[in-house]
């Protein structure tokens, strides 16, 4: 026998009593019971957490209509027996809002370009959604304040399982087939769509609204978004965050990209200053190399001036050549070259000695963790 979904009726109800029908043991206690108020990983959705006579459920499962309880290590209860069930309401209603704020979102998108919803994750940290179409970062912004407008008009949201003859007449949203009893979540003037959630039953309980991120993904876009209590927590962390850049930067909400543009400016400057000055070493590097001093190593180097200074080294020398940029503790990000040696051979003393990398035989490149006393060793043999 199906187990009973108290969620369905009473998703706002946080505690119940149910019958044990079965128990199963492995690591875990599992439990069957006739009816429960757990909503189980489903549509994309994480299970419920809570606690039954006390003891911590650490997941839920659903299979064929049977709902499985989880409990956390061996628990003595027996079949026939009555427990009362306890749901974690602050994460059964941040569900309720994150789920309700989707369909909004889901349906708005739907309506003005036509896509599906071909993707759901609504995780304790993570909220995605992925649409089979393109969305660019203006359209999605408009998209944000009109779900938000749905939630401030707060209409009705009904959750209910409507008749074959009231299924036939519906056009509804739905991510894949599903078997009879169909249940059909209507937004007043929004969203009509399939689904097996608990909802909230108005869209003011969603309270916010807020677009985290956005990736392109298998030809359409994957939208990462959170509602409720998760939203604001999300929004009063960047105010922390922007109050501390003020801070730092004297600056207030006008003038702060102002300030970061020029850092920013300033960076790029000091960037390009250093390189200039770092490839006049070079060149002094290079001109000074001789056939004892054919091997380099420097704290830091632009992977470019490095390869520069390799290639100009190989001109001037017979036999190898190397630069080698790190330290001791770090490591030495290293580049090998010759006109006239096949390099790997060089290369495969370094490999031996725990070195990752590749090339070909005028020239290799890679990484190695060992000391420079023990590196300059291994070179000096191979002369």
């Amino acid at each position: 026998m199906e187990t009973v979904k108290l969620y369905d009726e009473h998703p706002y109800d946080t505690t119940f009593h149910a019958t044990i029908q079965d128990i199963q043991y492995d690591k875990n206690t599992t439990l069957i019971l006739d009816q429960t108020l757990f909503f189980p990983e489903e549509g994309g959705q994480c299970a419920d957490s809570g606690t039954i006579d006390g003891y911590e459920v650490i997941d839920v499962q659903i299979s064929k209509g049977i709902i499985k309880h989880i409990l956390k290590g061996h628990v003595e209860l027996e079949i026939g027996n009555e427990i009362q069930g306890e749901i974690d309401w602050n994460l059964r209603f941040s569900n309720m809002q994150n789920h309700s704020g989707e369909h909004i979102f889901s349906g708005i998108v739907h309506r003005e370009y036509g896509y599906d919803n071909v993707g759901f994750h609504l995780g304790k940290d993570v909220v995605s959604v992925d649409f089979n179409g393109p969305i660019d970062e203006v359209s999605l912004r408009r998209i944000e304040k009109e779900v938000n407008q749905v939630i401030y008009e707060n209409r009705v949201i009904r959750a209910y399982y409507p008749s074959e003859e009231e299924l036939a007449s519906l056009d509804y949203r739905s991510k894949k087939e599903v078997d009879s009893p169909l249940r059909i979540v209507e937004i007043e003037n929004c969203d009509v769509c399939a689904c097996c959630a608990p909802h909230v039953r108005h869209s003011g309980e969603v309270g916010l609204f807020k677009v985290v991120h956005m990736m392109n993904y298998k030809g359409g876009v994957r939208i990462f978004i959170l509602c409720g209590q998760r939203a604001l927590d999300y929004v009063l962390e960047l105010d922390d965050n922007m109050n501390a850049i003020y801070h730092m930067l004297s600056a207030n909400n006008s003038s702060v990209v102002k300030y970061v543009k020029q850092l920013i400016d300033t960076n790029n400057a000091l960037k390009q200053e250093v390189f200039n000055l770092n490839k006049k070493e070079v060149q002094r590097l290079v001109e000074e190399a001789n056939e004892n001093h054919r091997y380099f190593f420097v704290e830091d180097l632009d992977k470019n001036l490095q390869r520069e200074m390799v290639n100009s080294l190989a001109q001037r020398l017979e036999g190898y050549v190397g630069v080698f940029a790190g330290s001791d503790r770090m490591g030495y990000r290293f580049i090998l070259a010759s006109r006239n040696n096949d390099t790997t051979k060089l290369f495969d003393v370094l490999k031996s000695h725990g070195a990752k990398g590749g090339g070909n035989a005028l020239m290799v490149q890679g990484y190695i963790k060992i000391s420079q006393d023990t590196i300059e060793e291994l070179l000096k043999s191979q002369q």
